[in-house]
């Protein structure tokens, strides 16, 4: 058992550095013919002021800004007038009632595209960082791999512990899941992408029928993602980490809540491909307690291993000083995948910022 242990922990490292050596990097920049950046807020009054004071700093020529202010109950629309008081590159959009058939943000995505008529249509999260030439850098990337739909996992700040444990595990299920190398096959079973960064070609969008086609989707980055994929068009996953930050979620019931809203839904509530994924970091989280109750240079070996594949990950995430808490963040992701099932199988409602969502 314990050779099991060890030679299961050596395949995941091995994978691990294998597998990030097929991420590709963001090119030198090149500014794009015309580009919008469409962000969806509500109840971000948090976010706004660094989030706005960042896109000033990493706009170019032929950017424009669109913001979706989505009925907040918070400052977010008073902070937004400040913030873009008299400057023509932003343009404030005043949120509709959420229609009952639609999912909230996939709704705002919606409203910013029938707006915005740029070539290119970059889509952020509120609460993301970009530093000044990451736009162009992204345009540029998604030229070198013949994509029109990019997208990227970004480095996230994590102050809480249980968003220490949880948020960083993205970026493990990427390293150790996705064959980075097939990243652009077009086959629906290889999406992978990240809605807090993702820009798309214009006419492309258009083509798939944009979030439109995907109207009900709690996880829309992957909807969106497999849509285009469907459609024949080329999607890639590329290296944002040292140009974007997340401030994802601001304390621990937020990431709980947060996370267990999609990470089954991610997986197509498909209860096969959620019994592989506890089952394989099950594993990967007894390795604490079996080099402990157990230790030989198996089981301490394995654990070495996994947490050096973790170093590996985070080194590439930008992330610092998490890697050693692996062992517990398999063990609470194994807690949360195993809870999201249940709630699913007992058709429990997911609420979050206020809806309701069967």
């Amino acid at each position: 058992m314990s050779m099991t242990l060890f030679i299961f922990s050596l395949l995941v490292c091995l994978y691990t550095f294998i597998n990030l050596m097929f991420l590709p990097k963001l090119a030198a920049p090149v500014s794009p013919p015309s580009l919008a950046i469409c962000i969806p807020l509500r109840n971000e009054e948090r976010n706004v002021v660094k989030l706005l004071d960042s896109l000033k700093r990493a706009l170019g020529p032929n950017m424009h800004v669109y913001l979706y202010e989505d009925r907040s109950t918070d400052e977010t629309r008073n902070l937004l007038l400040q913030q873009t008081h008299q400057d023509d590159r932003f343009t404030i959009i005043d949120g509709i009632e959420l229609p009952s058939d639609w999912a909230g943000k996939v709704h705002a995505c919606h409203q910013l595209s029938l707006v915005a008529k740029e070539d290119y249509l970059l889509f952020l999260d509120a609460d993301i960082t970009l530093m000044p030439d990451t736009i162009p850098r992204l345009y540029a990337t998604m030229r070198q791999e013949k994509a029109s739909f990019l997208s990227g996992f970004p480095s996230f700040p994590v102050p809480t512990f249980l968003g220490k444990c949880l948020i960083p595990m993205q970026h493990v299920l990427i390293s150790q899941h996705l064959p980075l190398a097939f990243r652009k096959v077009k086959h629906p079973a290889f999406a992978a992408a990240n809605g807090m960064v993702v820009l798309v070609e214009r006419a492309s969008y258009l083509h798939v029928g944009g979030h439109q086609a995907i109207q009900t989707a709690l996880v829309d980055d992957l909807e969106l993602c497999r849509t285009f994929k469907q459609h024949g068009h080329t999607t890639t996953l590329v290296h944002v980490a040292p140009y974007v930050s997340c401030d994802m979620y601001a304390t621990n019931d937020e990431v709980w809540q947060g996370f267990l809203k999609n990470v089954f839904r991610g997986m197509n509530d498909s209860y096969f491909v959620g019994s592989y994924f506890l089952l394989f970091y099950l594993v990967q989280f007894s390795l604490l307690p079996a080099a402990l109750l157990f230790p030989s240079w198996e089981t301490i070996g394995g654990l070495a291993l996994l947490l050096l594949a973790r170093y590996r990950i985070d080194r590439m995430a930008r992330i610092r000083h998490v890697w050693l808490l692996h062992p517990f963040a398999t063990g609470l992701y194994v807690l949360l995948l195993a809870t999201a099932m249940i709630r699913r199988a007992r058709k429990r409602e997911i609420t979050w910022k206020g809806r309701a969502y069967s």
